[in-house]
């Protein structure tokens, strides 16, 4: 159980970011795929209510990790987002999705992101390359966020705490596209994604039931 204190930053040339990081001393964790199931119950009372949970499978080339996790509503405080977190790391992602859906949970959506992992001072910096959009994410403490972000020159960037899912339906939206609720890459740009990232056709093939290497 912890609390997460988040802000995002959109439209981010994460090329020039990663050198700002290097420069500051930063230290990269990995980039990996990501597949992440959302689930609701029946009459859709989670999402409605504001909750999220959620089955997500990180892929390396080397290991394959599943974690589930539940989010509680989050409040939105000083242009941060702050909510309660509980969760836990599963060893088969296809035996967790069996008992949620045994439990009657459904998956709601679907979504997908590369995401690469920095650490600097006490801070998590995500950089995630979604199918819409390049956004950076910082968690930590408010004031440990307010610093990195200076430092980084993020400060004059398109601040967000809005979650992916809300942020998605605003690019639908502006882009005149059909409403959906998943996110996902289409076969070419999954191809290039776990190509680029040395991952294996058995893993991309069933990424939910991959044991853990």
């Amino acid at each position: 159980m912890g609390l997460e204190i988040e802000r995002k930053y959109l439209h981010i040339n994460l090329q020039s970011l990663r050198q700002k990081l290097v420069d500051n001393g930063a230290h990269c964790l990995g980039a990996h795929f990501e597949s992440n199931w959302v689930y609701d119950s029946a009459e859709g009372g989670l999402v409605g209510g504001g909750q999220l949970l959620r089955l997500r499978t990180q892929q390396w080339h080397d290991k394959t990790r599943h974690l589930l996790t539940l989010k509680l509503p989050a409040i939105h405080d000083g242009g941060f987002k702050v909510r309660e977190e509980r969760e836990t790391e599963v060893a088969d992602g296809a035996v967790m999705r069996g008992i949620l859906e045994g439990l009657g949970y459904r998956v709601a959506a679907r979504y997908e992101k590369i995401r690469e992992p920095w650490r600097m001072d006490l801070v998590e910096i995500e950089l995630d390359i979604l199918p819409f959009d390049q956004v950076v994410e910082l968690e930590g403490r408010a004031e440990d966020i307010e610093s990195v972000e200076r430092r980084l020159n993020l400060d004059n960037a398109e601040i967000s705490t809005k979650s992916y899912h809300e942020l998605h339906q605003e690019w639908l939206r502006q882009n005149h596209k059909p409403a959906q609720l998943s996110f996902v890459f289409d076969e070419a740009q999954s191809v290039h994604w776990r190509t680029s990232l040395g991952l294996t056709e058995r893993a991309a093939a069933n990424p939910a039931s991959t044991r853990q290497s």
